[in-house]
């Protein structure tokens, strides 16, 4: 599953490599979520990516595709004649400009429609980002605060309380706050919440500069798939199993996360 890190990189990506290309044009093998007529994208410029979230937004003169990629989507930029990687029926989005192309696979999710509504959108759907400029951690705390019943360890994943953590990043969040993801929200300290949100911000950046860098993210793992490993910190064996009710991947040092 695509984490806000990941998205993040690949909009700087696409920044990099799809900079001013002119929409010549293009194709959307989906009829969900299409709000506009795609012919309305035919000759607009591509202003800049950005994330959201798990959630890309591409940017072109009022317009706006919004794509999340889930488990198994992707995205490659080709110059204009060059050959796609991968068969055509795996492909979800293709943009054509003057020198290069964008091309989506297998992405579950691909929306197209006026950027403004798009963004508000998404906005109100989503919590606060802790990759975003309007990163907001108060906004974070309060909204933590809201599900005093719910267990830390499902509750990171619930996109509108913070916007971008996925699996990987929940359980090493809660490996180095120090908190059993069992925990309901409710028996914790202020003090162990603004711990939490500060380690969603201060992890999220770390794994951030890792991808831009082109580098594996494994360096920073010091829990996720580490089942009967011995813990960096105190020796303890991680256990491993299936939270319930989301039935996710969790790791655990119950010597040190309480």
């Amino acid at each position: 599953m695509v984490e806000g890190p990941t998205a993040k990189a690949y909009a700087i990506k696409i920044n990099k490599e799809f900079n001013g290309e002119i929409v010549k044009d293009i194709i959307v093998k989906t009829f969900r979520r299409i709000h506009i007529p795609i012919n309305e994208l035919l000759g607009k410029r591509f202003i800049n990516a950005d994330s959201l979230g798990k959630n890309i937004i591409l940017f072109f003169n009022g317009l706006a595709i919004r794509l999340h990629l889930m488990m198994y989507g992707a995205i490659h930029i080709y110059n204009i004649n060059e050959d796609l990687l991968k068969p055509e029926k795996f492909v979800r989005l293709l943009l054509k400009g003057c020198e290069k192309k964008l091309v989506v696979y297998n992405a579950p999710i691909v929306e197209i429609d006026k950027a403004e509504e798009l963004v508000n959108r998404l906005k109100n759907e989503l919590g606060s980002d802790p990759l975003s400029n309007n990163w907001d951690r108060n906004k974070a705390i309060e909204n933590l605060l809201k599900f005093k019943d719910e267990k830390i360890g499902i509750a990171l994943l619930n996109q509108s309380i913070i916007a971008g953590i996925g699996n990987i990043l929940r359980n090493e969040i809660l490996f180095r706050a120090r908190v059993n993801p069992e925990r309901t929200i409710k028996s914790l300290t202020i003090a162990e919440i603004e711990n939490i949100v500060d380690t969603c911000e201060f992890l999220s950046k770390e794994f951030l500069k890792m991808k831009i860098e082109g580098k594996r993210i494994g360096p920073l793992l010091m829990v996720y798939n580490k089942y009967n490993k011995n813990c960096k910190v105190c020796g303890n064996k991680i256990i491993f199993y299936m939270q319930k009710p989301i039935n996710r991947k969790t790791f655990v040092c119950t010597n040190c996360q309480k």
